[in-house]
């Protein structure tokens, strides 16, 4: 049966049943047999209820699959041996997938979802809502000793969790009986792990670690880096400590010298936003190209990177193979292009390109067609004045005098084009990025 008719028809029958109940109440109430109508009416109040929060967590679950049917693949997922890392939501889990140029693997007989990295294996299992909100009798007993709860509320907790199908830890703190910063300090205590409190008014900007972990993946992971110690271990503040691989999965990352420590997943989870948020205003397109570690070449295969190198040396330029070798674009986007003909225009149209970059790379494929053979040859790739005046942010007048400017004052010549508003210091920014793919593109041998 249709999942949206099959839950109709549990309301019906739910509120049917109410319905007779209340007229059963009204007759009892006049024959002094209330009580036990009472009674009968709140059982089937909480049938309504926990039928109501089963199908639509079944329906949940399908919504979150269609929503990302584009990148996933159905597939078997047999004797993995790799290290594995518990993803909490299949959204973070996607997105760690595009950070890794993965697709997401759907394995209906487990019914879960897996991302196969080269150094380990990341899993959302739906029907694990966190992990670390369930250690059994054992919270309750810690939660207990601490005086932070009463046993009759534990009790209460326990009938919630049994009868909505919930974690202890989320029932208590739907209940009310518990927040954040006490059930998962409790949690720490358990496991001997030290307990951090992220500062609300504190701003955390230091992002030199995206240069080793990008923001999705911290995401995924549900982990903060805050700084380095003077000794130079870095702090890593985690929400879920007790996810199987966690720490081996951030010591791959960061090295041995790590410290890791618990915190409120909610409060990481609002740092990352405004850290990604805050990149994002800053200069977008700048600092997703410096997130990446790979060099531009490395995101093509050897066919593809002999294709361009072939292109580039009879004086034409593939757009789609430099675009998805600068890693501006998601490669996962990038697959869903329906003409490579029109790269350009398609990634304007879908909201993933801006004007100003798009401009500058057509700019920079003209400017690529003018040179001339020997140019190509010895690998002479132009210079962010030359494509500022071929794509009319500089007049030669001007590129003259910023040049001779920069040699008398002994600034940069950058600088000079900035100061003297010239040119825009995100224009050059983005000019850097173009060159920037290009050089490594052709410069680099291909590691075979």
């Amino acid at each position: 049966m249709n999942r949206n008719r099959l839950k109709v028809l549990y309301i019906l029958i739910g509120l049917f049943s109410l319905l007779a109940s209340i007229i059963w109440t009204y007759k009892s109430y006049k024959s002094n047999s209330a009580t036990i109508t009472y009674l009968v009416d709140s059982f089937i109040i909480i049938l309504l209820v926990v039928l109501l929060i089963s199908k639509n967590g079944k329906a949940r679950k399908a919504v979150d699959h269609s929503n990302y049917l584009e990148w996933i693949t159905d597939g078997n997922i047999e004797n993995c041996s790799k290290l594995s890392v518990g993803i909490k939501s299949l959204e973070d889990l996607v997105k760690l997938a595009v950070d890794l140029n993965k697709r997401v693997i759907h394995d209906s007989k487990l019914g879960k979802y897996f991302v196969l990295a080269e150094d380990m294996t990341y899993i959302h299992d739906p029907g694990l809502t966190n992990p670390l909100i369930d250690n059994k009798q054992q919270l309750g007993r810690l939660l207990i000793e601490r005086g932070l709860i009463q046993p009759e509320q534990l009790e209460t907790g326990l009938y919630y969790q049994k009868r909505i199908g919930c974690k202890l830890g989320e029932s208590l703190l739907a209940l009310g009986f518990v927040d954040e910063t006490i059930l998962y300090s409790a949690l720490a205590a358990q496991q001997k792990i030290a307990y951090y409190e992220l500062d609300s008014k504190r701003e955390y900007t230091d992002t030199t670690w995206i240069s080793k972990m990008s923001i999705n993946k911290a995401r995924a992971l549900q982990a903060l880096p805050i700084g380095s110690r003077s000794d130079g271990i870095v702090v890593i503040v985690c929400g879920d400590t007790s996810k199987t691989g966690i720490k081996a999965a951030l010591k791959e990352v960061f090295g041995e010298d790590v410290y890791i420590v618990a915190g409120r997943p909610s409060r990481i989870y609002e740092i990352l936003e405004k850290l990604e948020h805050q990149i994002k205003e800053e200069d977008g397109y700048t600092k997703l190209f410096r997130e990446h570690r790979t060099e531009a070449y490395e995101r093509l295969s050897d066919k593809e990177w002999e294709q361009f190198t072939s292109t580039y040396y009879i004086g034409k330029m593939d757009t789609y193979l430099f675009i998805k070798a600068s890693g501006l674009v998601d490669t996962l986007q990038l697959a869903q292009l329906p003409n490579k003909e029109i790269v350009i225009s398609w990634l304007i149209g879908k909201g993933l390109m801006n004007g100003q970059m798009a401009y500058l790379i057509k700019t920079f494929e003209k400017l690529s067609s003018k040179q001339d053979k020997n140019a190509r040859q010895s690998k002479v790739i132009p210079g962010v004045m030359e494509l500022l005046v071929e794509a009319h942010y500089l007049t030669n007048e001007e590129a003259v005098w910023a040049t001779q400017k920069a040699q008398q004052s002994g600034w940069p010549i950058q600088q000079v084009l900035v100061e003297e508003y010239l040119v825009a210091a995100e224009t050059i920014e983005y000019a850097k990025i173009i060159l920037d793919t290009q050089r490594s593109i052709i410069s680099k041998a291909k590691i075979y």
